[in-house]
């Protein structure tokens, strides 16, 4: 995340992290059956989503989802897989389609 500049910057950033702890704190009590690492490892990989995101007020909720259906997949489970290997292509499957949904929704964006 870049630097914050101003007051107001670093108050809403300090918000965001707030947000984004207490989707790990729901995610932890709603996936009891997982360990906390992975938890935190399926938030840390949805957030990464939104890095460069510049209207940050839908981040965590979008965060929220996005390691929902990250763990939904690994708690359905994928045989002998690591859980943490499934997380993670769990995440990228879910991030490609949605920037393909995107894509589809509004075919005269730019690309950057």
């Amino acid at each position: 995340m870049p630097p914050m500049t101003s007051r107001g910057q670093r108050e809403q950033g300090r918000g965001e992290s707030d947000a984004v702890r207490d989707v790990v704190g729901r995610l932890l009590l709603a996936y009891d059956s997982l360990d906390t690492a992975t938890v935190e490892a399926a938030v840390r990989d949805a957030y990464e989503v939104f890095r460069d995101a510049r209207v940050r007020a839908f981040v965590p909720i979008l965060t929220e989802r996005r390691a929902r259906a990250a763990l939904d997949a690994c708690r359905a489970g994928a045989g002998d897989q690591p859980l943490a290997p499934r997380l993670r292509s769990s995440a990228r499957a879910i991030a490609s389609a949605s920037v393909s949904a995107s894509a589809m929704a509004n075919p005269n964006a730019s690309a950057r």
